[in-house]
């Protein structure tokens, strides 16, 4: 008579066992099957730092009991030794918590009350469990180990001031990690959903993407502000002056689709850029220079540096040397918040604050927020703010502005959207706005200024017929001068 076989299953297939059949059904498959599929593509990104971080403990634990416990989180399976090391050291049940996180990771991301009650039921479970269950079988089990280890380890959180600095350390090691994963996994599905709709050119070991609609000439070049995707602002604006002539943007170093430059990008870096861009994609000059907000002090730059190629300019609510003087003062200041801006984007922090108050109420919101808030474009935004010293000293050494380049200065009737939350900084900063926009107006002979109505600080976006009429007044001033 044949002998009975008996099958052994590798230790870590019985831990990657228990971990599906238990944290992996309770965290990922019952909550995903609650909300699948009609809220799949409504998950908030606020979720995603609880649910990562949740991730990132849990499979800590699952390692504690696979090594030093030497067995599963399974009862079926359970750890031979006493596990207390680790996450173990400050709470006598950390997967638990771990697993807690996920969900309320996951009821957050989703805005679920059915998996908020899930959440709150699975929670009010696990101390059940823990109270009624598990502890007396393991009191049982390990006798006085256990005892002498539930007396110095709360049953969930930290109690006394060693336990709480390891919970705090344990905190700063795995958000980050968190963060980063999170940020990563947002960038990896922006640029799957949203691939550029231009084309890129090589600008010297960089890539710049460039798009361009219409026909005619002379070419319109929309220089946009610091923030965004440059080359999408402004979409009504764009359309209506390409029925007229060519229109094109861009987006500078870092933002959008664009690889990033040099830590520190001063205007005359900025505007060589503009330059090295027209001619190797090519575009033929001159051009119409439409620039907004911080854009401004671009294409000042280059209309200074290049006026052979520029036709004519449209400031709108934009910077000009003439601020710098006053922004001096803050140089120090912003070159230090830099860095702890650039960090946070890096870890999605910028993301999930949502500055801009971009939101994600349609398909063109997503995408702007994906490429918004990367560390690629927050880093090309401090690089210009670290620049700015270099481009005062740049300012002062450059070729004055043409005085006879056709100029419209237009300025917006409120400035409170500069840079949203930050209302004291922009009356520091701007405070004389309009004065420096008339003055740069009076600059040329064939200057204007103007304030337009119910106008908000990107008048590109706020009033798009009132822009479209002044530059294509130029364009039609240009065409009729050259006839």
């Amino acid at each position: 008579m044949a002998g009975k076989v008996t099958v052994q299953i590798p230790r870590l297939g019985r831990a990657v066992g228990a971990f599906l059949a238990l944290p992996g059904l309770v965290a990922f498959a019952v909550p995903l099957l609650l909300v699948w599929p009609g809220s799949a593509r409504l998950f908030h990104p606020i979720g995603i730092a609880p649910l990562a971080a949740g991730v990132v403990l849990l499979l800590w634990c699952v390692r504690d009991f696979y090594v030093t416990g030497q067995g599963t989180l399974a009862p079926w399976d359970p750890p031979r030794r006493l596990v207390m090391v680790g996450l173990y050291r400050i709470s006598r049940n950390p997967m638990y918590v771990a697993v807690t996180l996920v969900l309320v990771g996951w009821a957050a991301g989703f805005q679920s009350w059915l998996l908020a009650v899930y959440t709150l039921t699975v929670a009010v479970a696990f101390h059940l469990r823990v109270v009624f269950g598990e502890e007396p079988w393991l009191a049982r089990r390990h006798g006085a180990a256990w005892r002498q280890y539930a007396a110095s380890v709360p049953r969930w959180m930290f109690l006394g001031r060693r336990s709480l600095l390891i919970f705090l350390l344990a905190a700063c090691v795995a958000l980050p990690v968190a963060g980063l994963l999170f940020e990563a996994l947002v960038e990896a599905r922006a640029a799957s959903r949203f691939p550029p709709p231009g084309r890129f050119v090589d600008v010297g070991g960089r890539r710049l993407h460039l798009l361009c609609i219409g026909a005619g000439e002379p070419t319109v070049m929309f220089e946009a502000s610091g923030f965004g995707v440059s080359s999408l602002a402004a979409p009504d604006l764009r359309e209506r002056v390409s029925a007229h002539t060519r229109t094109c943007s861009y987006d500078r170093m870092g933002m959008g689709w664009s690889d990033p430059g040099p830590g520190t990008a001063s205007s005359f870096a900025l505007a060589r850029d503009l330059a090295v861009l027209q001619d190797r994609a090519p575009l033929h000059p001159p051009f119409i220079v439409v620039a907004s907000s911080i854009g401004g002090l671009t294409t000042e730059m280059f209309a200074r540096q290049y006026p052979e190629r520029v036709a004519g300019l449209v400031f709108l609510d934009a910077a000009s040397s003439g601020n710098l003087p006053r922004w001096a003062s803050r140089f120090a200041i912003g070159r230090v918040l830099t860095y702890p801006l650039s960090a946070a984007a890096w870890i999605g922090l910028i993301r999930l604050i949502d500055p801009f108050e971009i939101g994600r109420v349609s398909e063109a919101a997503e995408r702007s927020a994906a490429l918004t808030y990367g560390p690629m474009a927050v880093g090309s935004a401090a690089s210009i703010v670290r620049g700015l010293p270099a481009s005062l000293r740049e300012f002062e050494q450059a070729p004055l502005l043409a005085a006879d380049v056709p100029l419209i200065v237009l300025s917006a009737a409120t400035a409170k959207d500069v840079i949203p939350g930050a209302g004291r900084i922009v009356d520091t900063l701007w405070a004389d706005r309009l004065q420096v926009h008339q003055q740069l107006a009076a600059r040329s002979t064939h200057g204007s200024w103007h304030i337009v109505p119910d106008s908000e600080h990107l008048i590109a976006s706020s009033q798009p017929d009132a822009v479209a009429e002044a530059i294509l007044a130029m364009l039609a001033e240009i065409r009729r001068d050259r006839r």
